[in-house]
């Protein structure tokens, strides 16, 4: 029997609004926050009682008390009503955290904390026996998520009994169930997964660090090897990287990925001659022909109306579809604001060199070209400095130290990279992370790549370009600046219209956005002459072929004469001024 009991309801001791006896109810229950539902079908001459957020109130396996399960996904047929109804522990999800940080708490104050700064005061009394001490920060997410997140930090099990919460280090026992293969395996169901298993690791660490002994190997071995390169990333703080403890660290966390996979994944389904005593996460050993597994109760489907298990599905790890594409979802929208984080840094480096780059002074002595915020370049306090033993940056004066830098040995300083392109290779742990993510979805990828590469072509074509270039030779030292770049109402435009069609027609729209400015400044040094020019071209909006406008100025020294000339073409009209200066006379002419 079933009772119905209105949406605020917390004292279900009466009959409540009505009691049913269902045509059909079955209790699915998964391990921890991955399910427990009930699914109902009861006559149709029940239908002024059966609506959404309505409580249906049932007597579960696994609970003494009642459990409360809110009303949802109503079908009305000629003669039966179907609904599914959700554990009240899922109500969670109604509740929002604005901006909520626990920091250095166990597992209960954690979620004590979270649970007294939801949006509405929150219905769930919290209990833990959680020791762990963790750190989250919760911004703009629901309590469900809050949960889930303090789940996999805090190493815990969730388990719920209406609105109390429990989150546990363990649930279930070990009673000595074990299932043989060839034995006992009538009526099971089998799934094995062995594309992650590892019993011999090569370790890379932080920086391409690697141990001494250069594998781990772990204490179960088959018949052929499972040997793996696996990238670690490091918690360790600046101050604490020496290689004493980054290699600790790397060892530590070989061993503990080794443990993770040195068994295949491995899940059992089974729908006949169930021991109906089981319990979510009760462990089963399962003698397997190459190895003895652990495994444990995840998920089983309870018929109320009968009080039997009538699935039961076991294994070391979660089949559920659910789970994975939350995962693929996460994954995606962590790449989403790592897009977005570079777009800003993107528009405050443009916004950086497009002042900046109007102010300083440009120093050249006899081994090298200084760009300096002051002069002398003693005094000054930003410097760019070119030079044969690279292209460097300082903030702190002439002598550096050299926060970013290009050297003649092929190194670059990527600590302070933000943005940019990078071999996926050599980002730690993001090879793997893509390609788990590229199988989960290998469906969508290629649409995505597509739209995606259409609208970066399109969009390449309106933003910033910038380029330096500096070639030595026997016969002189030659640099040049290039920029080009569109307008702020342009590009603008442009990259809306290009999110628009991004499928169809980019380039189309995009092509009548011209470039608007090009720039270029070179220097060429010689041993009898030094020469340098700076010149503009101005375009029109429509057409790239049409220029309005252009200008140069040459400074041309030698060891007896210097030479400037300044040039301004409007249309058909050039206007030229030249000064030549010797040391014995100073010509002028303007035409």
């Amino acid at each position: 029997m079933i009772k119905i009991f209105d949406a605020n309801d917390k004292d279900f001791s009466t009959n409540g609004n009505i009691v049913i006896k269902p045509l059909k109810c079955k209790e699915r229950k998964k391990k921890s926050l991955n399910g427990w539902c009930i699914d109902v079908e009861v006559d149709i001459k029940y239908k002024d009682y059966i609506e959404q957020d309505k409580l249906c109130v049932v007597k579960t396996k696994s609970k003494l008390r009642p459990q409360a399960f809110r009303i949802g996904n109503i079908t009305k047929q000629t003669r039966k009503i179907i609904f599914t109804a959700n554990h009240v522990m899922f109500d969670a999800e109604r509740y929002h955290l604005f901006d909520v940080r626990p920091t250095e708490k166990n597992g209960l104050n954690a979620l004590s904390y979270i649970n007294e700064r939801t949006d509405e005061i929150s219905p769930f009394k919290v209990y833990s026996n959680v020791e762990n001490i963790n750190t989250a920060y919760f911004i703009r997410k629901n309590l469900l998520e809050a949960w889930a997140t303090i789940e996999e930090r805090w190493n815990g099990v969730f388990d719920a009994d209406n609105w109390d919460i429990s989150f546990l280090t363990k649930v279930g026992n070990d009673n000595g169930e074990t299932i043989s293969y060839k034995k006992n395996m009538q009526g099971i169901q089998i799934f094995e997964d062995w594309s992650n298993v590892c019993t011999k690791v090569c370790p890379v660490g932080y920086d391409g660090i690697t141990l001494p002994e250069k594998y781990i190997e772990s204490d179960i071995k088959y018949e052929i090897p499972y040997t793996r390169t696996q990238d670690f990333e490091t918690s360790l703080e600046e101050e604490e990287k020496t290689e004493e403890n980054l290699i600790k660290e790397l060892r530590k966390n070989a061993n503990l990925y080794l443990e993770e996979n040195k068994y295949p994944k491995v899940s059992y389904e089974i729908t006949s001659n169930i021991n109906q005593n089981m319990e979510i996460g009760d462990t089963i050993h399962v003698k397997h022909p190459l190895v003895t597994l652990l495994t444990e109760v995840i998920e089983y489907e309870h018929n109320i109306l009968t009080n039997k298990i009538e699935l039961l599905i076991f294994g070391n790890y979660t089949r559920d579809v659910k789970t994975k594409f939350d995962s693929i979802k996460k994954n995606v929208q962590d790449i989403s604001t790592k897009i977005s984080n570079q777009e800003s840094i993107i528009n405050r480096q443009t916004e950086l060199i497009n002042t900046l780059n109007k102010t300083g002074y440009v120093y050249i002595d006899d081994n090298e070209i200084l760009i300096l915020n002051k002069l002398p370049k003693e005094e000054a306090k930003y410097v760019w400095r070119f030079g044969l033993g690279g292209l460097g940056f300082s903030s702190n004066g002439y002598e550096g130290p050299f926060e970013t830098a290009i050297t003649i040995d092929g190194q670059i300083n990527a600590k302070f990279i933000s943005t940019g392109q990078m071999s996926v290779d050599r980002i730690v742990g993001l090879s793997d992370t893509l390609a788990s993510i590229e199988l989960s979805i290998n469906g969508i990828t290629a649409t995505v790549a597509d739209n995606k590469k259409a609208t970066d072509e399109a969009l390449k074509k309106t933003m910033e370009e910038l380029q330096t270039q500096i070639q030595v030779s026997a016969e002189g030292i030659e640099s040049n600046v290039s920029k080009k770049y569109s307008t702020k109402e342009e590009t603008s435009q442009a990259k809306q219209d290009a999110i628009s069609s991004a499928n169809t027609s980019t380039d189309n729209k995009l092509k009548n956005y011209s470039t608007t400015t090009q720039m270029n400044s070179t220097i060429t040094q010689k041993a009898n002459e030094i020469n340098s020019s700076v010149s503009a071209t101005y375009e029109t909006k429509t057409g790239v072929d049409k220029k309005i406008s252009s200008a140069k100025t040459e400074i041309k020294q030698t060891t007896d004469s210097i030479i400037s000339e300044v040039k301004e073409k409007v249309g058909n009209e050039e206007i030229i001024s030249k000064i030549n200066q010797s040391s014995e006379k100073v010509r002028n002419k303007c035409k």
